[in-house]
C-alpha cells in the first residue's frame, strides 16, 4: 500500500475500545488510495472519559477526521459544532470531519446496513423486523430499515427498559411504525421470530463463533429455528457468529458486519472528499477487509502465545 507520508497528507485516525476486533483502518487505507488522496487513517485505542483529550490532540496534529466506533459513538456529540439530525437523535456518529477546526459529526451504519440487507432481500419485504439490541447502531439501522419499507418492529434488549426507550424513540420519529418490546428470554424470541422478513443481531453476543465463549453468547439461538425461509440473518459483527451461523445452518440467506462496513464507503468517501466511488473499487476493498480479518486473526493467535 503506497503511502506518501508528507505534509500534505490528511491524517484520520480510528478510535475505539476496545480495538483488537477492528479491521476497518486497512481497509479506509485501501479506499484512500483508490480514490487518489492522500491521506491516511491510523487505529487508536481512546478509552471512554478521555474523548476530550483527544480531540484536543487531534486538533494540534491537524487532523482532517476521525472514524469511531464503541463506546465514543454518542459521546462525541456534545464536542460537535454540527451533526447530521438522525445521528444526533439516535446518539450514533461514527464518522467526523474536521475543517477549519469545527468537527462535523454524521451517522453511517444505518445506510451501511440497509443496503446490505436491502440487496440480499432482492426487492422482498423488508416489512417486519426483529432487532437483537437497543444499542449505538441499532436505532439509524432500525431508522434506515424504516426508509426502506420496514413498519413492523420487535425490539429485543438484555435491559427491556432500554429497548422500551429506543422503540419510543422510533415511534416518535416515524408515526406509523408498530413496536414491541420483550428481553432476549427463549420466549420472547420465539414469539418474535414466527414472521419476520428481517432478523438484525446488534449486539456483541456470539463474536468468538458457536461454542466458543458461552458466556459471551446467546443463552439459546433456539429462537432461530422459528424465523421463516425467505428470512435475511444480519448479523453487525463478523466473520462467523454463533447466530449467522445457525442462520447458515437453517439455510437463510446471511449478511454480516463486513458488508455492513463495505457498503456505507460509498457515503463515507462523499463525506469525507467529496469522491465516488465505483463497484469495481467496492469488490477491492472488499479483498482489503478479508485481507484484515486474516492479520486479525495472526495478532489474536499470537496474543495466546500460539505462534
Amino acid at each position: 500500500m503506497r503511502v506518501k507520508f508528507n505534509l500534505d497528507t490528511k491524517l484520520y485516525f480510528l478510535i475505539g475500545d476496545p480495538m483488537e476486533h477492528s479491521c476497518t483502518a486497512l481497509v479506509n487505507n485501501r479506499m484512500f488510495e483508490l480514490v487518489n488522496e492522500n491521506a491516511l487513517c491510523v487505529p487508536v485505542t481512546v478509552k471512554k472519559g478521555q474523548l476530550a483529550e483527544f480531540i484536543r490532540a487531534a486538533k494540534l496534529l491537524h487532523a482532517a477526521g476521525i472514524y469511531l466506533t464503541m463506546p465514543h459513538k454518542g459521546d462525541i456529540i456534545p464536542f460537535l459544532d454540527e451533526c447530521e439530525e438522525s445521528a444526533r437523535v439516535f446518539h450514533s456518529v461514527n464518522h467526523v470531519k474536521i475543517v477549519d477546526g469545527r468537527l462535523i459529526g454524521i451517522g453511517l451504519d444505518g445506510v451501511g446496513m440497509g443496503r446490505t440487507i436491502e440487496k440480499a432481500a432482492g426487492g422482498g419485504s423488508l416489512e417486519k423486523v426483529l432487532l437483537i439490541g437497543a444499542g449505538a447502531v441499532a436505532g439509524p439501522i432500525a431508522a434506515d430499515l424504516y426508509r426502506r419499507g420496514a413498519r413492523d418492529f420487535k425490539i429485543a434488549n438484555r435491559t427491556v427498559q432500554k429497548a422500551e426507550a429506543l422503540g419510543k424513540l422510533l415511534e416518535e420519529q416515524f408515526q406509523d411504525i408498530r413496536v414491541e418490546c420483550g428481553g432476549l428470554e427463549e420466549s420472547f424470541l420465539c414469539a418474535a421470530a414466527a414472521d419476520r422478513d428481517v432478523a438484525v443481531q446488534c449486539t456483541s453476543l456470539g463474536l468468538g463463533g458457536a461454542g466458543k465463549d458461552s458466556a459471551q453468547d446467546f443463552q439459546s439461538l433456539d429462537f432461530m429455528d422459528r424465523l421463516p425461509g425467505h428470512c435475511i440473518a444480519a448479523d453487525v459483527l463478523y466473520p462467523k457468529t454463533s447466530f449467522l451461523q445457525r442462520a447458515w445452518k437453517n439455510g437463510l440467506k446471511t449478511v454480516d458486519g463486513m458488508w455492513m462496513a463495505l457498503n456505507q464507503q460509498e457515503e463515507v468517501m462523499r463525506f469525507h472528499f467529496g469522491a465516488d466511488i465505483t463497484e469495481r473499487e467496492l469488490l477491492e476493498a472488499e479483498e482489503a477487509f478479508h485481507a484484515a480479518v486474516t492479520m486479525r486473526e495472526v495478532r489474536a493467535r499470537r496474543r495466546r502465545g500460539e505462534m
